[in-house]
């Protein structure tokens, strides 16, 4: 499993995941063109695109997620929540419902079935199963992913006020991680922002501080766990300094050895690339 985020954060999430069979896009919060630009350094384009996995309906997920539906070779797995959400969001959009309704219709968008609060079924494409974990976020049903090829697996969880312990059992000890280390709460408190924005941030439907991601990290990470990748970091509450200095005081004083995992601060430009 080979991977690469092409942007983390409040302006644009994006991952990319190639395995043997498939090549995957988590999220389109970034523009078509960085897409595409992106894309092609392993020339590829979106015609090469066979999943598109959809966390919610937030902009900085979805910015170009109408472009992306245009293409028949992808297949489009969102929450019913986001799909409706995305319904209403578009409401003074016609072409843009209607494409949503389309693709519905013609099963290009798959709707995630999920069998009660916290859980959902798995997906089995061609050889990865794919299994939605629940997040918990101010949006109508935000989800996590948890890959898994075969061999390898991955986890990516974003935009969560906590990570329930009913969903831990699935994420515990993958091979890479992509982990929301959103805020330092002292520098979110001092920050500009309004108050009632502190406030949802720091609610269980907003986002993990970094002491939270690395508590969450600390239960995860086992012997099979190369790669932790911090994401969704953000630039006016939070320094890449923090964040280590943070996870590096967490697992000392959990007395965790942490030698052969690579640690890996994510932003809104491309990373390097990965394989796990």
């Amino acid at each position: 499993m080979k991977i690469s985020v092409f942007s983390s954060g409040s302006s644009g999430n994006c991952e990319f995941i190639r395995t043997n069979n498939l090549n995957i896009l988590i999220d389109a919060g970034i523009t078509k063109k960085q897409i595409d630009e992106n894309l092609l350094e392993y020339d590829l384009t979106l015609n090469d695109i066979d999943v598109l996995l959809i966390t919610h309906e937030h902009s900085d997920h979805v910015k170009s997620l109408i472009s992306l539906l245009k293409y028949d070779n992808i297949k489009t797995y969102m929450s019913r929540g986001t799909y409706f959400a995305l319904l209403k969001e578009y409401n003074n959009k016609p072409n843009s419902i209607n494409l949503l309704k389309n693709r519905f219709n013609n099963g290009l968008i798959i709707l995630l079935n999920r069998t009660n609060d916290l859980d959902y079924e798995e997906i089995n494409y061609l050889g990865l199963n794919i299994k939605p974990i629940a997040a918990f976020h101010d949006s109508q049903e935000c989800v996590g992913y948890v890959l898994f090829d075969g061999e390898k697996s991955l986890g990516l969880l974003t935009d969560t006020g906590f990570v329930h312990k009913k969903v831990m059992p699935y994420l515990i000890n993958l091979d890479c991680y992509i982990l929301e280390s959103n805020h330092d709460p002292e520098m979110l408190m001092a920050s500009s922002r309004p108050y009632y924005l502190k406030q949802r941030i720091l609610s269980d439907y907003g986002h993990l501080s970094n002491q939270d991601s690395m508590a969450a990290l600390v239960k995860l990470i086992g012997d099979k766990t190369k790669i932790v990748m911090h994401a969704h970091i953000s630039k006016e509450c939070n320094l890449a300094e923090i964040v280590e200095l943070t996870r590096k005081a967490v697992f000392k004083e959990y007395g965790l050895a942490t030698l052969d995992i690579k640690f890996v601060i994510l932003h809104d430009y491309k990373s390097e690339d990965f394989e796990i």
